[in-house]
């Protein structure tokens, strides 16, 4: 069997379905896991990776006892940005411990870039893998694109 054959059809999903299904794993994880699936793999794994780093270098600002820090100022960026995806990870993990987080975040980001590197090992086997995001399979405007759309409601 060739490996053309073995990845037609791939679903680049598969480790975060896998992840969430796995009961060894923290519920935390499992839905940090759920969170990322659907997103395109690059911008995945991109939010996923400045979100571990932005909660690394809070962590780091607290163990020197920076009050506002290169971790304050990150997330003062992502929180103005209102990037979806991020938003999610946000409010699963805001209210959580920070070390257990930022050890969340890395095994998160770490997922994301198997996901991603997986499209690498498809596109070199010549199989025929078309990924579409979850959001691009929505016909018109989401809720969230019509909330934030303040011309619709003016």
């Amino acid at each position: 069997m060739k490996m053309k054959d073995v990845l037609e059809g791939y679903n680049y999903d598969l480790p975060l379905m896998d992840a969430m299904n796995d009961v060894e794993l923290r519920p935390v994880r499992r839905l940090l896991a759920g969170a990322l699936m659907g997103e395109s793999l690059d911008a995945g794994y991109f939010a996923t990776r400045e979100m571990a780093d932005a909660y690394f270098d809070l962590w780091n600002d607290v163990r020197k006892g920076v009050r506002y820090g290169e971790g304050y100022v990150a997330f003062e960026e992502i929180l103005k940005d209102k990037n979806p995806l991020q938003m999610k990870l946000w409010y699963l993990t805001c209210e959580r411990d920070l070390k257990e987080t930022v050890k969340d975040m890395r095994w998160l980001a770490i997922l994301a870039n198997r996901r991603a590197y997986m499209a690498r090992a498809v596109r070199e086997s010549g199989a025929d893998v078309l990924h579409v995001s979850a959001r691009n399979l929505v016909a018109g405007k989401t809720p969230a694109e019509l909330v934030a759309d303040q011309k619709v409601w003016n």
